[in-house]
């Protein structure tokens, strides 16, 4: 089964970011406003692009000749956690649908 990008509520993932890196544990890239512009950046390029592959949706953040290691470290962590909630978000919308059917 394909990927289905689900709707995104930007201001309910804002929250759920926010709550993310206060209590799991601070996000990756230099802090919430920093991660939180990438975050957005994934979110669009998913949304733009549900076809991608893993490797080419990584590419659309990861940016720039000069970029270092630990940058690209950190991007992809930030795309990876982005990937694991829009996947929980897609379940969780099909499994509020399916109790929705007769």
């Amino acid at each position: 089964m394909p990927f289905a990008a689900p709707t995104v509520d930007l201001e309910a993932e804002y929250q759920f970011w926010q709550v993310y890196d206060r209590v799991v544990r601070p996000l990756p890239g230099g802090g919430f406003r920093l991660a939180w512009l990438v975050l957005q950046s994934v979110y669009r390029a998913r949304a733009r692009y549900p076809d991608d592959t893993h490797k080419l949706a990584l590419s659309r953040v990861l940016f720039g000749a000069n970029m270092t290691a630990d940058r690209a470290a950190e991007l992809e962590e930030l795309y990876g956690l982005v990937s694991r909630r829009l996947a929980a978000v897609a379940v969780r919308g099909q499994d509020s649908f399916r109790r929705l059917a007769p």
